[in-house]
């Protein structure tokens, strides 16, 4: 491998907005991490198939959830139901390849295994106004009433695409395609501005 291409497989999408603040971010009120990189599964299959649900479980370790906008976590792996029967699978980073592999292995019938890894990001939305930030930048109700733990949705976000995740901590998990990296860090600093917003490294 080349100096260039090392240097740019360890380049995450924000990378040249870590450390970066606006507002008077000594205040916290949205800080935004970036996850290490992890391996991204679209997948595919008949929810209704009993072994299609045991043979998922059996490969991540996490149950299938089944109703669209859950989402299933287990330390470093989620499931996040994206449709009737389409998932978002999210597994530590190196380790797609072999998931990917074993699930073809297990899996049999009518089914799709896709990694998107490489076009896909995550960053993770703390602090006390993080739901203001989110309500500011969609036209989702965002409200704790209406978006519990455990919830996902896709949405419209900053005019990209997202999908954004409530964990049981109370944080949101943004995901979305690599490709919008820069615009939405920028997007994410302007709008985090009035309560103190830093990109933590």
């Amino acid at each position: 491998m080349s100096d260039f291409e090392t240097a740019a497989a360890l380049e995450t999408p924000l990378h040249y907005f870590l450390g970066r603040t606006s507002g008077d971010s000594t205040v916290g009120g949205v800080v935004i991490r970036e996850a290490p990189a992890l391996g991204h599964l679209v997948l595919r299959g008949n929810p209704d198939d009993q072994e299609f649900a045991r043979g998922v479980e059996s490969v991540v370790g996490v149950g299938l959830p089944q109703e669209t906008g859950a989402f299933e976590r287990s330390g470093d792996v989620a499931i996040y139901c994206l449709g009737p029967d389409e998932w978002l699978v999210i597994v530590p980073g190196g380790t797609e390849g072999d998931t990917e592999s074993r699930l073809r292995q297990v899996l049999s019938g009518h089914f799709s295994v896709v990694d998107v890894s490489s076009g896909q990001a995550l960053v993770n939305l703390s602090g006390s106004f993080a739901d203001r930030m989110l309500k500011k930048s969609c036209v989702y109700d965002f409200s704790p009433t209406n978006f519990k733990p455990g919830h996902c949705v896709q949405t419209t976000f900053a005019k990209a695409t997202a999908l954004v995740a409530k964990n049981s901590d109370g944080t949101f998990d943004l995901v979305f395609r690599r490709s919008f990296a820069d615009y939405l860090a920028v997007w994410l600093l302007d709008a985090g501005a009035e309560y103190g917003c830093r990109i933590d490294d």
